[in-house]
């Protein structure tokens, strides 16, 4: 048992750099989206330049290689993209999930109206189930960069926790050993 606290108790960087994480996530939520979207657009651009590497090697050997210079050149212009117009990637995901979130709440608008007359319980969780989900939505399309930033600003909050929790247990640890 002695082993694993000292295993443990060795995580404390670990720790340490989850809390400098957290706080950047979470003060600059904007920012650190923008440069993890960045970082994406140079991997992105590695992968371009690896297909039309390919696909021009397999050209010059008459092997065809238009593939890889599809691939290429989607790859190009996703690492474009990623690279000026980082908040586009960013609001991506939650355009895509309000919409879908709206959807799911016009789809239950009819299974609300068909369970008028059975309750007041049953309407009301019937209305909010409806009511959520469109609310939910329509902020989520109408403002996806915002929420991406939220969720930036969430994850950095859960890992600044995380990380003193840890510093924490490893100091209660070290006292309780003494």
């Amino acid at each position: 048992m002695e082993k694993y606290y000292e295993i443990r108790l060795s995580s404390i960087g670990i720790a340490v750099a989850m809390i400098v994480l957290g706080v950047l996530l979470t003060i600059y939520p904007g920012v650190s989206g923008t440069i993890f979207t960045r970082g994406f657009a140079a991997v992105v651009l590695i992968l371009a330049l690896s297909h039309a590497w390919k696909g021009l090697r397999a050209r010059k050997h008459h092997m065809g290689g238009n593939g890889n210079l599809i691939g290429a050149a989607v790859f190009l212009i996703l690492s474009g993209i990623s690279f000026f117009k980082p908040e586009f990637v960013l609001s991506f995901l939650p355009f895509v999930t309000g919409a879908l979130l709206i959807l799911d709440g016009l789809v239950k608008i009819p299974l609300v109206k068909s369970m008028w007359n059975w309750g007041g319980e049953v309407r009301g969780m019937g209305i909010l189930s409806a009511v959520l989900p469109l609310l939910l939505g329509i902020f989520l399309a109408a403002y996806p960069f915002e929420a991406a930033a939220a969720a930036i600003r969430i994850f950095g909050i859960f890992l600044l926790l995380d990380g003193c929790s840890d510093v924490l247990r490893n100091s209660m640890v070290k006292r309780a050993e003494r």
